[in-house]
């Protein structure tokens, strides 16, 4: 059985190929490094058929592992990278936000804004009708003050 008695280039072709199709499936960038590694020993292996099986399998674990890391040091900037950060932040975007309250705030308190209602807390009491400010956000909680 020669065809187990060395990996060829078509091997690591073939593992490429299924693996950048399982990352299409799957879509978490944990493949891509991988993937990559194998493409990489197909090319080595293409250009020196003497490598032996165990050094070719030692050499696709090394690349896996520093494709993968780089891929992840690489990538994560340009995936964090955001034109509206406060995206998924719905209290942080509420920050300027001025409303008039229904009830007295005694220090905490709760409050209907938009199709939300939100815990509020104070330094001090606002009466009810008082135009308030939203400026700071503590977790789910906002953070707010009479408005001048």
């Amino acid at each position: 059985m020669e065809l187990f008695d060395q990996l060829h280039a078509w091997h690591w072709f073939v593992l490429a190929v299924v693996l950048f199709a399982l990352e299409l499936m799957a879509a978490t960038g944990f493949l891509i490094g991988i993937g990559l590694a194998a493409l990489v020993l197909a090319v080595v292996v293409l250009v020196l058929p003497d490598v032996s099986w165990d050094w070719q399998l030692l050499g696709f674990g090394l690349l896996s592992v520093a494709l993968t890391v780089g891929y992840k040091v690489f990538f994560r900037q340009v995936n964090d990278a955001t034109d509206n950060p406060l995206l998924n932040d719905r209290a942080a975007q509420l920050i300027g936000r001025t409303f008039v309250l229904d009830a007295d705030l005694d220090a905490t308190g709760a409050e209907m804004i938009g199709d939300t209602r939100w815990s509020l807390r104070c330094a001090g009491r606002i009466n009810r009708g008082t135009r308030v400010r939203i400026v700071n956000t503590e977790g789910m909680v906002l953070v707010v003050e009479a408005d001048s």
